[in-house]
């Protein structure tokens, strides 16, 4: 199936270098996208992976200075595209942190939201703390008592679930317990939309900081899970993908597993 994917910047954040690769350089500030997915060509309707922060003044409570995107918000870069909410057939979230989900609240019910049922329950039991904020973690607890609005997963590392034809998601087994990729297929192969799994493809991928052995990734500073769960999630990641993109910078095409270009526009695949 010959699905694309849009890419959507949802604003920006200033974060620590260290935080998107482990002790690379720390103390120095960067600014990082953060990105939404716009799915199109399923016959069910676009898909929208992640959605972002709610503003810019809730990314405050977690000491991070944020700002929204040159194209404008979330909803009105839809509006652009000429998408309403009600049109947007299914949320899939990589995982529930604070730029992630923090704009489901703007779509009806009929927009299923799809997560994993271990990501809700740590954003809603308190041990996420504020990376899961409330009014994000309200509106989704609220959606399970209303009919087909929300589908929780309970797939294992590396399982595979089909949701829509041409479109899976698989359990990651790093950055948060319940993070997930979504896997679309593509005229060009298998792209992997991996959340944060990835935060940097050069310094973690293409050219791993402070790395020495064979095809060995640089894990990044801000991750829930053991060292070695992360390295086994991040190779997992780059198998039999053509694309893998993260939700805090610029796609990259692999051969094999390597890194061997970026794509600079915002469409996986480019268009000719």
């Amino acid at each position: 199936m010959a699905l694309e994917i849009e890419i959507i910047n949802a604003g920006d954040v200033t974060v620590d270098t260290s935080f998107l690769a482990k002790h690379r350089t720390p103390g120095t500030p960067a600014a990082v996208c953060v990105n939404a997915f716009l799915i199109r060509g399923l016959s069910a309707g676009p898909v929208l992976v992640d959605t972002g922060f709610r503003s810019t003044e809730i990314m405050t409570t977690v000491g991070m200075v944020a700002t929204d995107a040159p194209a404008g918000t979330l909803e009105a870069q839809l509006e652009i595209r000429g998408i309403k909410p009600g049109d947007v057939a299914m949320i899939i979230h990589t995982h529930l942190h604070i730029d992630h989900a923090g704009k489901d609240d703007l779509f009806p019910d009929s927009t299923r939201v799809v997560t994993s049922r271990r990501e809700l329950e740590i954003g809603c039991n308190g041990s996420g703390g504020g990376g899961y904020p409330a009014p994000d973690m309200k509106h989704l607890l609220g959606r399970v008592w209303r009919q087909d609005a929300i589908q929780l997963l309970d797939a294992e590392d590396g399982d595979v679930i089909e949701v829509l034809p041409g479109l899976a998601v698989e359990r990651s087994g790093g950055h948060t317990e319940g993070s997930l990729s979504v896997l679309v297929e593509t005229r060009d192969g298998l792209a992997r939309i991996c959340g944060d799994v990835f935060y940097n493809l050069e310094h973690q991928l293409g050219n791993p900081f402070d790395e020495v052995l064979f095809n060995e990734p640089h894990i990044s500073g801000n991750t829930a899970m053991s060292e070695r769960q992360e390295r086994r999630a991040m190779k997992r990641a780059v198998r039999g993908c053509k694309w893998l993109l993260p939700s805090h910078d610029a796609p990259g095409r692999l051969e094999r597993g390597r890194l061997v270009a970026r794509v600079g526009g915002d469409m996986v695949p480019p268009r000719p």
